[in-house]
């Protein structure tokens, strides 16, 4: 049963978790005491908790298979956000981009579920940050 109200609720939450962790770790480094959390603008704060699970799913995926293909990733994606999930195209770069994956595959290629896929260095970076913001969580 997806109810809309209770996702966007939920949401809400998150954000409020981030920021408090956030608020959290600039107190703790006024103290000079270790950060609980990484320090994060507000900004990144809201990047890692919109994409920060979907990047640790496809991280942990291929921490335990080696490798990933298209379709597998939209099944994740499908499962986090829904069967109407075709594409996420926001998600998906170059290797160097800011995008969080990209295809193994040259580019122009016609997409295909078998098509290898990977983390860009951002989407490592947002998953490894997610994972420290949601330690006990991220199994």
């Amino acid at each position: 049963m997806d109810n809309p109200e209770i996702r966007e609720t939920l949401a809400l939450v998150r954000q409020l978790q981030v920021l408090a962790k956030e608020v959290e770790g600039r107190l703790s480094q006024a103290l000079d005491e270790n950060p609980a959390a990484p320090a994060l603008d507000t900004r990144e704060a809201m990047r890692v908790e919109r994409f920060g699970e979907v990047a640790h799913r496809h991280m942990l995926a291929i921490e335990q298979n080696g490798e990933m293909t298209l379709g597998e990733s939209l099944a994740i994606r499908r499962e986090m956000f829904g069967d109407k999930v075709q594409s996420t195209a926001n998600l998906f770069g170059t290797k160097d981009s800011g995008a969080l994956f990209y295809r193994k595959t040259p580019y122009g290629k016609t997409r295909n579920d078998s098509d290898k896929i990977a983390l860009t260095e951002e989407g490592e970076r947002i998953a490894r940050l997610w994972r420290e913001l949601h330690t006990g969580d991220a199994a």
